[in-house]
């Protein structure tokens, strides 16, 4: 689903208009459209009415048009107007099928709006649109006050974006309504996807009203991920395959202090769908995790005090060329000589201070084993700390990437804070993508999936579930293992964050709340998110 700004949705429909669609039939496919979800979604509440609050400017037209078509349709509505729409046609044409219309204006108007809302069981909110900025007009405040006064249980579907949103910021009226469902004309507003405003949306959607060519046309690169296209880009699983068709996955991580980090992420690669998971851990925890894990390979590293020895580095380096995609950082820790190891692996010298072996360096001599190729990485938790401590090593390091960042780890990297992060979390992502030419995954609640060619993707979940210990470790071994399984490192990453929000919804749905779950939970979750996918 398309994620524009305000000023892009205009552009669009301004295309569209000037090829021929005129303004009123994109109002009317998309009440047509609306009325179409309220008919499949909520059937059960048909003996109720559907009430509409209509303002003076498109999504009041839209709402209209749904109801007219609910009203011909057998199901029993009513009207409930901000202010007079003078000369409207679509006013006229509702009442004319049969509707219930009052305006705000009109004597008793708050006994007679009580009434109408105990007898509704679904309420669509069209009185502001995706062009409002705050603070809202009195009139608006006093007459969603008054609707939010009298709200008891009523289903709120809002049109194209809740009251008193704004769609650009994300910024909120006190006055805006709750809604269950957003139903969006054509693509999703920015600000949705922004907190607070998207607390108001509860689940968010959109529907076509024949604007594709002119949206294409406009090169929008961001989307909102959802179930049909997760479920498009899922790895192929056929019948004649061996483990090797599905990758192999290596872990790089773990110590004394963080000892099941490289478990977590092992397990989650292979209810994943990966078919060989090699976790490559100090000695000393080896025999703590393996009668935990009996599917795994084990690459046992040289150990110093619990944690990975600056001695390990060779071990890791005569492996690579057996996996598909190396993680790196689950549980590795900040000690000084595993600080070493990562220098050694990603950055070898000889005793000169000069380049004495590939690394992940880009030098002359190495371009016999670049053509080789390198495995892919995902660099996560200290891994990404590490990193941080190297100045330009994006252009130090060749090889595709995908960092997986929280915003303290992302504030180490880019030297902003984290409010400034959390403020502007899409534009941050893209802007560091692009400058790092790396994928890019800012994780917390809405976590944002950027690419370096502009690309962006939003995962639509803001839960406490997971957030717990764990969670990154189990998120960083998903997503290796969509790449070990062959696909393009933004859609591994697209595709692994989507079923591993939705996973942790799932463990809550189960658990019956988020209090409960840890990290493990998640992963049991994985085959269920699945399963509705396939």
């Amino acid at each position: 689903m398309y994620l524009v700004t305000v000023e892009e949705m205009r552009s669009i429909e301004k295309s569209a208009c000037e090829k021929g669609m005129p303004y009123e039939t994109m109002m009317a496919n998309a009440g047509k459209k609306l009325a179409q979800v309220i008919e499949a979604r909520y059937t059960k509440k048909r003996l109720m009415l559907v009430t509409g609050l209509v303002g003076s400017g498109n999504n009041g037209g839209d709402t209209l048009i749904a109801l007219i078509s609910l009203q011909k349709s057998g199901w029993n509505t009513a009207a409930l107007l901000l202010k007079e729409r003078p000369n409207d046609s679509l006013v006229k044409n509702y009442l004319d099928s049969g509707g219930r219309m009052l305006t705000s204006t009109d004597h008793g108007f708050a006994g007679s709006t009580k009434t109408v809302l105990q007898a509704t069981g679904v309420l669509l909110d069209g009185v502001l649109g995706t062009g409002v900025k705050l603070p809202l007009k009195e009139d608006a405040r006093k007459f969603l006050s008054l609707i939010n006064k009298e709200l008891a249980g009523q289903t709120v579907v809002a049109v194209d974006c809740p009251s008193g949103v704004d769609c650009d910021s994300g910024d909120t009226a006190p006055e805006t309504i709750h809604a269950e469902l957003t139903v969006c004309m054509e693509a999703i507003k920015t600000g949705l996807l922004k907190f607070p405003a998207f607390e108001f949306c509860g689940e968010v959607m959109a529907v076509s009203i024949g604007l594709e060519d002119a949206i294409r046309e406009q090169n929008i690169k961001r989307n909102m991920l959802d179930r049909d296209w997760v479920k498009g880009h899922l790895p192929k699983r056929p019948m004649t395959a061996h483990k090797g068709t599905f990758g192999t996955v290596m872990v790089v991580g773990g110590c004394a202090n963080y000892v099941g980090a490289p478990l977590l992420s092992g397990k989650a690669a292979y209810r994943s769908g990966s078919g060989l998971v090699t976790l490559a851990v100090p000695q000393s925890i080896h025999p703590i995790l393996a009668g935990y894990f009996p599917e795994a390979v084990w690459l046992i590293l040289s150990d110093e005090g619990g944690v990975i020895s600056e001695l390990a580095a060779d071990t890791v380096t005569n492996h690579l060329s057996k996996i598909d995609v190396m993680v790196v950082g689950p549980g590795i820790g900040r000690e000084a000589t595993t600080q070493r190891f990562l220098d050694e692996l990603f950055f070898p010298r000889n005793g000169n201070g000069k380049i004495r072996r590939v690394g992940f360096l880009v030098e002359p001599e190495n371009e016999k084993i670049q053509k080789k190729g390198l495995p892919k990485l995902l660099i996560d938790a200290d891994g990404l700390r590490w990193l941080a401590t190297h100045d330009d090593w994006h252009e130090k390091i060749n090889a595709n990437i995908i960092l997986t960042p929280h915003p303290g780890e992302m504030a180490s990297l880019t030297g902003l804070s984290i409010d400034e992060i959390q403020q502007n979390r899409i534009e941050v992502a893209e802007v560091f993508a692009k400058k790092w030419k790396q994928v890019l995954v800012l994780k917390g609640a809405l976590t944002v999936i950027a690419a370096p060619d502009g690309r962006t993707a939003i995962v639509p979940v803001a839960s406490s579930s997971l957030a717990k210990a764990g969670s990154g470790d189990v998120l960083s071994g998903m997503i290796a293992s969509f790449v070990g399984q062959g696909l393009e490192l933004f859609d591994a990453a697209c595709v692994g964050a989507w079923i591993h929000a939705n996973a942790g919804l799932s463990a809550s749905g189960k658990l019956g709340g988020d209090v409960s779950i840890i990290a493990t939970d998640i992963i049991d979750a994985i085959p269920h998110v699945f399963s509705g996918l396939r």
